[in-house]
């Protein structure tokens, strides 16, 4: 009977450390995380974005309001552009901004869709004008056919956005 005991609490005993090697690195990487970022291809910018949410409906709200003001700076850094065409031939600079300028619209024109969507509780419209905001490529293409770079500045910001509403695309999916 007590060689019975001490095999069981051998097994226990081998089962408990085996927990705790494979639990402490998964709780070691998710550590000051928000439970609403940890599928987020970004966690540290996630947790941000969320603050202190405690609920789904407002990580969801602060990650959106987030990711619209970036979109929002974007917007704002449309000036910039024409500094980065000189020497670059009207019509492709024209070409080149407008493209750029329409794309920066549409993120902040589809961020704020995306918050009426969510207010109305439609997670399909959500995602869909989510990931619309994401489409800054065309931007950077319209510059490169025009032989230019985006300017730094411009590029960091839509880097930025972009993975700021993919942390927001991470949230919605957990609903």
């Amino acid at each position: 009977m007590a060689l019975k005991m001490q095999r069981h609490f051998a097994i226990f005993c081998l089962a408990m450390l085996m927990l705790g090697l494979f639990a402490s690195p998964t709780e070691a990487k998710f550590k000051g995380i928000n439970p609403f970022c940890r599928t987020s291809d970004y966690r540290r910018i996630c947790n941000i974005m969320v603050g202190g949410a405690t609920n789904w409906h407002d990580a969801t709200r602060n990650g959106i309001q987030s990711a619209l003001r970036a979109a929002m700076v974007l917007q704002k850094l449309t000036p910039q552009l024409d500094q980065a065409l000189v020497g670059v031939d009207q019509a492709s600079k024209a070409d080149a901004v407008s493209t750029c300028k329409e794309i920066f619209d549409g993120a902040v024109d589809n961020m704020k869709q995306a918050l009426v969507y969510f207010d109305t509780d439609d997670i399909g419209g959500l995602n869909s004008y989510l990931s619309a905001a994401i489409g800054i490529d065309d931007c950077q293409e319209a510059f490169k056919q025009a032989g230019a770079e985006l300017p730094p500045a411009v590029t960091k910001i839509s880097n930025n956005l972009s993975m700021q509403v993919g942390n927001c695309l991470a949230i919605t999916q957990q609903t």
